[in-house]
């Protein structure tokens, strides 16, 4: 499975010169890409909660009010587990649709990549972003031709920065 590292550069001209290099180097077009400032999209982590928070709450609710249906014995002919009638099954909608919110935005926010969104964000402020998708094997190498052009700094997604000093930062 290809891994993806992604640089950032001051300008364009060293972003371009790390883009030569790489396929002068062999890595295949298809698996590099240049990120320009005018290009960059930061996720709607806002929508992305909404939804989580929606889905979990509509599952959960139904969930509750049918546990609730089952539990008060509200069907003709089954038992009842608990009493109190239709009480059961709409304090059982609401607690698991709440429980079911909470997990929802909780799931949702869990899937935002924070290095990618740093990435996003230094593109949106000016910075060129190249990024080459390659087998692990090859990625020492990769990092090597985009610092060696000139990186501020490059990393693989998800991992520890290692700044053109040569020094890693864990964020």
């Amino acid at each position: 499975m290809p891994d993806t590292i992604t640089a950032l550069f001051k300008d364009e001209a060293e972003a371009e010169a790390a883009m030569r290099a790489l396929r002068e180097a062999n890595f295949d077009r298809a698996s590099t890409d240049l990120r320009r400032p005018e290009d960059a999209e930061v996720p709607d982590f806002g929508g992305n909660a909404a939804r989580g928070v929606a889905i979990g709450s509509i599952g959960g609710t139904v969930l509750g009010a049918v546990l609730g249906i089952l539990a008060s014995g509200l069907i003709p002919g089954s038992h009842a587990y608990a009493q109190g009638g239709w009480f059961v099954p709409f304090i059982l909608a609401m607690a698991l649709g709440a429980t079911g919110g909470l997990a929802g935005l909780l799931f949702s926010m869990s899937a935002s990549h924070e290095r990618g969104l740093y990435f996003e964000q230094e593109v949106q402020s000016g910075r060129f972003m190249v990024s080459v998708d390659t087998d692990p094997e090859r990625l020492e190498t990769a990092r090597e031709i985009l610092m060696s052009r000139g990186a501020i700094e490059a990393s693989p997604i998800d991992s520890p920065t290692v700044k053109r000093s040569g020094r890693r930062v864990v964020e």
